[in-house]
């Protein structure tokens, strides 16, 4: 749209690369066929475009094709992550920064009484961070979750340290990668994580509609969710081998031709770069931001995310002002209370910038001057 500013890429990634909107077009015009579930062309053509898609998400997070499962969204992930291999009576750790589609899965376990939880802290150093979750392990702890990068402030996690301790006490390791995903590398070798979570909508530049399960070796998962599944349809329950056991119904073929597109342009440009670009914007926020009076910043700006207030001004009137004048940012508690109180924001939420590859450094600046005639 002309003339307006897109800040929110931490909700959704806009605008999409041009090669992810020809995907999801020539799917719909020229794939057709339903994946898997057919012996005609189309069909099969369709189940071609689904297992290239597999490759590449693959070799991008380190994992084998039939690993990679598709799923609505990131929260979706997540719930077949927890629910699905949680078993009653066990012990789940979180850390303080985990967005709802962590911990209501996880508060939903503990209501129905089939699991036990606790919340580390993991604001601090690596090694702090690690210390916090060794104090709170328990012969019971099964699962262990990360949040990769915060959805308030870019605070990461050190994930290969955490997988590390969870392969030395044998704990299953669920990451969610929701913001980091497309921004930094992600190996599931290298990190040691059973389980990884991540939209297909936000870093990765793919549409709406599409998330990814990508497991380790050694992941193994009760489905949450029964139906058709391409094969074994004579027998009563899903199948024993993923990605099969998990994807119960018709695949979104156009949305995953998009994240299929949408992955292989961040792996053109490169992870290192993108990170390195949203650097150089997070910075030029730090430095804009000090020259507005009353503006309190939470968490270190260093990362595509920056949450911020104002004094005197709520963060929905902010956001109406910055809609007014075309600039669009979040407001609120962005799904994530657990880490609102981790950064002081609880009491009212917060104003959040999302930066991606897309956005340019007159954006920043743009909106560091509307904010000063706010004041």
């Amino acid at each position: 749209m002309s003339g307006l500013i897109y800040l929110d890429n931490a909700a959704t990634t806009f605008p999409k690369p041009k090669c992810v909107s020809d995907a999801v077009r020539d799917a719909i015009l020229y794939t057709g066929g339903n994946p898997g579930r057919g012996s005609h062309k189309l069909s099969g053509k369709a189940a071609e475009l689904v297992y290239d898609t597999r490759e590449t998400a693959a070799g991008m997070f380190g994992a084998k094709a039939e690993n990679v499962v598709f799923t609505m969204n990131a929260t979706q992930a997540l719930n077949f992550a927890i629910k699905g291999q949680a078993t009653d009576g066990c012990h789940i750790l979180l850390d303080n920064f985990s967005h709802n589609a962590v911990y209501r899965p996880v508060i939903a376990l503990h209501r129905e009484r089939k699991c036990t939880y606790d919340i580390y802290d993991a604001l601090g150093t690596t090694e702090e961070t690690l210390n916090n979750i060794r104090r709170k392990l328990c012969p019971e702890t099964q699962i262990i979750i990360a949040t990769h990068q915060s959805n308030i402030c870019s605070k990461i996690l050190p994930i290969r340290e955490i997988g590390e301790l969870c392969k030395r006490c044998g704990k299953i390791f669920i990451v969610d990668a929701s913001q980091s995903a497309g921004h930094v590398s992600i190996d599931l070798e290298r990190d040691n994580i059973t389980s990884l979570c991540l939209p297909g909508h936000k870093g990765l530049f793919g549409p709406m509609g599409v998330g990814m399960l990508i497991s380790g070796a050694n992941a193994k998962y009760n489905p949450i969710i029964e139906g058709g599944a391409g094969i074994s349809s004579l027998d009563s329950g899903m199948p024993d081998v993923l990605p099969e056991r998990l994807e119960a119904g018709t695949l979104p073929l156009a949305a995953i031709a998009g994240l299929n597109a949408g992955m292989k342009w961040v792996l053109e440009i490169g992870q290192d770069r993108i990170h390195a670009y949203e650097k150089m914007l997070s910075d030029i926020v730090s430095r804009e931001s000090r020259r507005v009076n009353g503006i309190k910043i939470y968490g270190k700006a260093g990362g595509p995310v920056v949450s911020f207030n104002i004094l005197g001004h709520s963060p929905a009137k902010i956001g109406e002002y910055l809609s007014s004048r075309g600039i669009c940012v979040r407001t609120g508690y962005h799904c994530a209370p657990l880490a609102h109180k981790t950064v002081g924001s609880f009491e009212s939420g917060s104003v959040r910038i999302g930066l991606s590859y897309m956005n340019r450094p007159s954006d920043i600046y743009t909106l560091f001057e509307s904010l000063r005639e706010l004041n």
